[in-house]
């Protein structure tokens, strides 16, 4: 498969925001949209993203390695999922997504494909109720790192609600080319005029959304066992249900669930009316309500249910995936429990690598509400009747940002804004870029050659950061590569203090000597991964006490399969 390790980015460190407006019942807003994009351009390359996604996600290893059995079973089912999903949609938003992209030039069931997301957490569900062979390897794909913070009262400054978020995509490097926002004056009856932040050739408003009433919205995935393939609404046009028509959050919950939704979610929504939010979290069978902690005027959400029903069921991709999305929702928690947070200070929270074991110390990656697949950072104040929308690079919180005044209008018309000449952020500091370069690859089909490449330049850059030290141990493990690996894992252990990644080093640092037989470095790793105490590191000291009597099997080498976004070094 040829993946996009040559696709061109912008010279520019900024982009330009194209903001649309549009009117007129849903099909005309559609064509609209569309007619006022063919006229700026840069919206193919999304197109064609969203073609290719599933076989990036499903496409199996890299590298020539033969595809599992079970991925040649799952693509027809994909593609069965997503005509069927397409033919439930609410009429009204199925015509308008075929008006615009027929409007495009493209083939109106090109449509089908903005139920991507759902179709293809469902298969990460399904694999994850298989839960052994091939089925790892669909869901080690899986990269969800959402964060959303709503704050009002004592945690807002002004007292009035905001609304902030990250959307983390595996598409780094393509969704953030192009940032759009649009505004959609509906002429339908008991419709609200409402706004979503997208990317150009995205006619959703299912990322992160506004209506006139205060209502905002931002959606994050979730896994469980409890989904529908072939079954149930698409978020995309659940969250454009919501935006158009709830007035208050009693709305949205009402909407949600008479609406079945086919994948698994968990939406943030708040009132500025109300001074309140709530998180609907949403399988296949139920839609849970989570309401703000007694006492707190915040709420965050990031890509792991709460709701204790729905735990048992939920679907883990690997331990990372655990780590990452606990500590980003742990960190968020912390930013909301400082009060007094204006729109400046949620940008800030978007851009923070705080580690969430380690209170004021910060950390490359792993629990960071900045990610490296952080493609679209938004602070949404209806108070204001603004949104503050990021036109700088992945990862997009670093800014800088472009506030855009609520405004419809009922001629269709678009504009492009620009950033102040010198607001590009700020340089990386050492190692990012090659790390940025590593995640993009990844999630976007890159050679493991490719990535391990630019690993190796995050190392040289920074060569005492434990999380680029254990990423590289991985790759040098899988090649073989025993005293390379072990360095790398000896130089990350001198630095690194989280309780779960210092675990994540002993585990690799005791395989590796094993590999090596050196039997007394091996055992000193586990002996100290025994006494840390960390829930989330318990699989590692059953495994290597496990391993203590019969070796680390070097067969499983090959099998090894690093993941640079959470981070994590894991066997499918």
């Amino acid at each position: 498969m040829s993946g996009p390790a040559t696709l061109e980015l912008p010279a520019s460190a900024t982009r330009s925001l194209w903001v649309a407006r549009v009117s007129g019942d849903q099909v005309a807003m559609g064509r609209q949209h569309a007619g006022l994009l063919s006229e700026v351009g840069g919206w193919e390359h999304l197109l064609d993203y969203y073609q290719r996604m599933p076989e990036l996600v499903l496409g199996g290893p890299r590298d020539g390695a033969r595809t599992p059995a079970l991925v040649h079973v799952i693509r027809p089912l994909v593609a069965l999922a997503l005509r069927s999903l397409e033919g439930r949609r609410p009429r009204e938003l199925r015509a308008r997504s075929r008006a615009f992209f027929a409007a495009l030039g493209r083939p109106p069931e090109t449509s089908q494909h903005q139920q991507v997301m759902d179709v293809l957490q469902n298969v990460i569900n399904l694999a994850g109720r298989l839960g052994l062979g091939p089925s790892r390897q669909i869901a080690a794909r899986a990269v969800p790192c959402c964060t959303s913070l709503a704050v009002w009262g004592r945690a807002s400054a002004s007292g009035g609600l905001l609304h902030a978020r990250n959307f983390d995509f595996p598409g780094a490097g393509v969704w953030e080319r192009a940032p759009a926002l649009v505004f959609c004056d509906p002429r339908e009856a008991g419709s609200l005029r409402y706004g979503f932040v997208t990317t150009r050739g995205a006619d959703v408003a299912g990322v992160s959304v506004f209506n006139e009433a205060g209502i905002s919205l931002t959606s994050h995935t979730r896994f469980h066992r409890h989904a529908r393939l072939f079954e149930g609404v698409g978020v995309v046009d659940l969250c454009h249900e919501i935006a158009r028509k709830a007035r208050t959050l009693a709305d949205a919950i009402r909407i949600a669930r008479r609406r079945p939704a086919s994948s698994t979610w968990g939406l943030l929504v708040s009132s500025a009316r109300e001074e309140r939010a709530i998180v609907l979290e949403i399988t296949a069978r139920r839609v849970e309500v989570v309401e703000p902690l007694a006492g707190e005027d915040f709420l965050a959400n990031t890509n792991r249910y709460v709701t204790p029903q729905l735990q048992p069921a939920q679907v883990a991709p690997s331990t990372g995936f655990v780590q990452n999305s606990d500590g980003r929702l742990k960190v968020a928690r912390r930013w909301g429990q400082r009060g007094g947070l204006d729109v400046a200070q949620l940008q800030a929270c978007l851009d923070a690598y705080d580690d969430p074991d380690l209170p004021g110390e910060t950390r490359a990656a792993g629990g960071t509400i900045a990610q490296a697949i952080t493609v679209q950072s938004v602070v949404i104040d209806p108070q204001a009747e603004a949104v503050h929308v990021s036109v700088g690079p992945v990862p997009t919180g670093q800014g800088p940002y472009l506030t855009v005044p609520w405004r419809w209008s009922q001629a269709a018309e678009s504009s492009l804004l620009e950033a102040a000449p010198g607001a590009a952020p700020a340089p990386p500091p050492p190692g990012r870029e090659g790390y940025l370069e590593a995640v993009r690859l990844h999630g976007n089909g890159g050679q493991r050659s490719e990535i391990e490449d630019a690993l190796a330049r995050a190392v040289e850059e920074a060569p005492a950061d434990p999380t680029y030290r254990l990423l590289a141990g991985g790759c040098a493990l899988r090649r073989h590569d025993f005293p390379r690996a072990r360095e790398h894992f000896a130089r990350g252990l001198e630095g690194e203090r989280s309780p779960f990644h210092r675990g994540q080093l002993l585990l690799w640092a005791a395989r590796a000597a094993s590999c090596e037989r050196d039997r007394a470095a091996a055992a000193g790793h586990r002996e100290e991964l025994a006494r840390l105490d960390e829930p989330l590191v318990r699989d590692y000291q059953r495994e290597l006490a496990r391993e203590a009597r019969r070796g680390f099997p070097r067969r499983l080498l090959g099998r090894i399969d690093v993941h640079p976004g959470f981070p994590d070094v894991t066997i499918l």
